[in-house]
């Protein structure tokens, strides 16, 4: 049993060792269909806010005019939750982070370069790309875009996702996660954070409808298998509390501050 087990512990660690080559690999500069990575000198000054899709939003919101910050950041099936909001939620999106799973029973939404386009996206961000099965994805889109250079597809830099995933005990983060965390370490004047609850609420209607109560969002994340929001929590907490020495306005809506705090009653993820 003890060989038996030291073998599987092998053959996982020359696994990781492979994808790790496999991720090195395809961020080289060397690498001719090496898919840029996101620059956050881009954000450095400006303000942002990045508008999560748990049904608090419009709470958490209250009289914000979004299309009065300089960048606005949406996620997943955002841009058509936007598009359904008369305005609400601002005219446009400069940064979309989608994980590119745009059909079947988890799709994040569909962002055909036409709704990109109408909706000026100027940079659709994959931070999952170092994570394996991915990159198919990844490169599909790539293809998907070659006509439409107005759309920059990138990916968050190998600094940023190799630090991430040791942050993340080895779980892939979410959409959100990825997200926020990218945003709390660019050099922005300030940051704003509205509609997340991390799991503890459905979501807007018209953004994911197969979850319907807490209960849902709690399992919805659970059944990836992937992900431990309990310590992105943790993780996004301290994050916050470092940009905020630095100088950086970080404005959390009501909801979003409370859930950050709550205690959650996710289960304990394997960190081995």
């Amino acid at each position: 049993m003890a060989l038996r087990q030291g073998l599987l512990g092998l053959g996982r660690n020359i696994d990781l060792l492979q994808r790790w080559l496999r991720f090195r690999l395809s961020a080289s500069a060397l690498n001719p269909w090496r898919i840029p990575p996101l620059n956050s000198d881009m954000f450095r000054g400006k303000r942002v806010v990045i508008l999560g899709p748990a049904r608090t939003l419009f709470d958490d919101l209250e009289d914000l005019v979004v299309d009065s910050f300089d960048v606005i950041v949406r996620l997943n099936n955002g841009i058509a939750l936007a598009l359904e909001c008369d305005g609400r939620l601002g005219s446009r999106t400069d940064v979309l982070f989608h994980n590119l799973n745009e059909q079947g029973q988890r799709s994040a939404g569909s962002i055909p370069p036409a709704l990109l386009l109408a909706h000026k996206v100027q940079y659709c961000v994959f931070p999952h790309w170092g994570f394996k099965g991915s990159k198919a994805r990844l490169f599909e889109k790539k293809a998907e875009l070659s006509a439409y250079p107005q759309v920059s597809l990138a990916v968050p830099s190998v600094r940023f996702c190799e630090k991430l995933r040791r942050k993340l005990h080895g779980h892939q983060p979410t959409i959100g996660t990825s997200a926020i965390l990218f945003f709390l370490e660019c050099d922005v004047r300030e940051l704003q954070l509205h509609g997340f609850t991390f799991f503890q609420t459905p979501y807007v209607e018209g953004y994911n409808d197969t979850v319907k109560t807490s209960k849902d969002a709690r399992e919805w994340v659970a059944a990836s298998m992937v992900h431990d929001p309990a310590q992105e929590k943790r993780v996004i907490l301290h994050e916050v509390a470092q940009a905020r020495e630095r100088g950086v306005k970080v404005v959390l809506g009501k909801n979003v501050a409370h859930h950050l705090h709550e205690a959650t009653d996710f289960p304990e993820m394997d960190h081995d």
